[in-house]
C-alpha cells in the first residue's frame, strides 16, 4: 500500500495532521482479514460486505457516522481485542 495515497485518503477524511502518520502505521499493522478487505476497498473504492462480532463496515459508516478508515480501524480492534472493543462500542449505543 502506498503511504502517500493513504495519506491523501486521511486528508480527505479530515484527519488532523498530527494523527496521520500514526493512523497509517495502524493501517499497515491490520490483521490479515482486515488488511485484505481494506486493500480491496482501497483499490476499488467499493463498500465491503465485512462484519466482526455483529458490527459491519456499512453500519459503522452509516449508522455510527464513522469515516471509512475509522470503520476499518474499529473492525481491526474488534478482531484484536473483541471484549474490550465490543464493551466500548456497546456503551456508546446507550
Amino acid at each position: 500500500m502506498d503511504r502517500t495515497r493513504i495519506k491523501g485518503i486521511l486528508v480527505e477524511e479530515q484527519y488532523p495532521e498530527f494523527m496521520i502518520e500514526s493512523t497509517i502505521d495502524k493501517i499497515e499493522k491490520f490483521t490479515p482479514a482486515v488488511k485484505t478487505v481494506f486493500k480491496e476497498w482501497y483499490s476499488r473504492n467499493e463498500e465491503p460486505d465485512f462484519s466482526v462480532n455483529g458490527f459491519s463496515f456499512c453500519d459503522l459508516v452509516k449508522k455510527w457516522g464513522m469515516k471509512p478508515v475509522g470503520a476499518f480501524i474499529t473492525l481491526d480492534w474488534l478482531l484484536r481485542e473483541p471484549e474490550s472493543a465490543k464493551n466500548a462500542l456497546t456503551k456508546g449505543i446507550k
